[in-house]
């Protein structure tokens, strides 16, 4: 048996970390595969993707990588009042409150009233957020 030298680590950078791990969540090869094909042992790309779900392999501090999401949206106008008989009805038109409706993928909905805009900003965020 030869020793060839003491093997060194080769330190990743973020960005090349995030490459990869974007790379097994879009493709149809293996991790292993991947991981082989960038020199990466397979157990330490699926510690950055468990990293990456959580949120916690970013970019420089206080950034998230840039990553194209499409979130499918549907603006529906609220059904506009008829002419008011009185004027408890009156105030309820004049007065509603901007409310928010999220319809989740397995059927059931969410609905927000009286949400402002900074707060479904921070909603989406929250919602595009890696796991």
């Amino acid at each position: 048996m030869s020793v060839t030298g003491p093997r060194t680590r080769k330190r990743r950078s973020i960005q090349e970390k995030l490459q990869i791990v974007r790379e097994t969540l879009q493709s149809e090869a293996s991790v292993a595969v991947i991981a082989r094909r960038h020199g990466v042992n397979a157990n330490q790309v699926f510690s950055w993707r468990r990293q990456y779900q959580r949120g916690h392999l970013k970019g420089r501090p206080g950034t998230r990588a840039k990553e194209a999401m499409v979130l499918p949206v549907q603006i529906a106008e609220l059904p506009r009042a008829r002419t008011p008989s009185s004027t408890v009805e009156t105030d309820l038109v004049a007065h509603a409150s901007p409310r928010i409706e999220i319809e989740l993928a397995n059927g059931p909905r969410v609905k927000i009233w009286d949400i402002g805009s900074e707060t479904v900003r921070e909603l989406i965020r929250e919602l595009v957020r890696p796991c």
